[in-house]
C-alpha cells in the first residue's frame, strides 16, 4: 500500500513538471524561430555590377588572357592569376598572407563579350567570383588586364608575370 501511494505521488510530481516544461516550451517557440539559419559567406553580385556587365555583355570579344598574372589591391590583397589555352583558371588570393583571407578557386573561363564568365567554381575564395560568375574587364593589353572587383567595383590591375 505504502508503495503504491509513493507511486502516485510519483506520477503526480513528474506530471507537474512535464505540465510546466511543456508550457514553457511552446511559448518559447513564439518568440523567434526555433532554427538558426546561417548566413552564407557567398556574396551575390550587386545590381550596379549587374547592368555594368550588361553593358559590356554586348561589346567587342575580348582575347582569353593565357599567362601567368599578379595584382597587387591595397596592401593586404594578393592575386595571382594563371590561365591556360583551354580557359582553365586558379586564381589565388592573399597565398602569402598570414590571415584568414588565403584562399584560392579554380574553374573554367569562356568569354561573353567584354567579361569573363566563370564555371564551374570551386575553392575556398568564391566571394570573389559573383553569383553569375561574371568578372568585368574594364581595359586590357598584351601585358595588362584591369578587372573590376564585383562587390567594391575598384579596378584591379592583372600585370603578366609570365606565360
Amino acid at each position: 500500500m505504502i508503495r503504491f501511494i509513493q507511486l502516485i505521488v510519483a506520477l503526480s510530481l513528474l506530471g507537474g513538471v512535464g505540465y510546466f516544461i511543456l508550457q514553457d516550451a511552446m511559448n518559447a517557440s513564439d518568440d523567434g524561430p526555433k532554427y538558426k539559419y546561417l548566413a552564407s559567406k557567398y556574396r551575390p553580385e550587386s545590381e550596379e555590377h549587374r547592368n555594368l556587365y550588361l553593358h559590356h555583355a554586348s561589346m567587342q570579344d575580348i582575347p582569353m588572357p593565357v599567362g601567368n598574372w599578379e595584382a597587387f589591391a591595397g596592401p593586404s590583397r594578393h592575386f595571382l592569376l594563371k590561365v591556360n589555352e583551354k580557359g582553365g583558371f586558379v586564381l589565388s588570393i592573399n597565398p602569402n598572407a598570414n590571415d584568414t583571407s588565403e584562399g584560392a578557386i579554380t574553374g573554367m573561363l569562356t568569354i561573353t563579350g567584354q567579361a569573363f564568365k566563370a564555371h564551374h567554381v570551386v575553392g575556398s575564395a568564391k566571394q570573389i567570383i559573383p553569383k553569375s560568375g561574371h568578372l568585368i574587364v574594364k581595359a586590357y593589353s598584351d601585358s595588362e588586364y584591369q578587372v573590376i572587383h564585383p562587390q567594391t567595383m575598384e579596378v584591379i590591375r592583372f600585370e603578366r608575370i609570365a606565360g
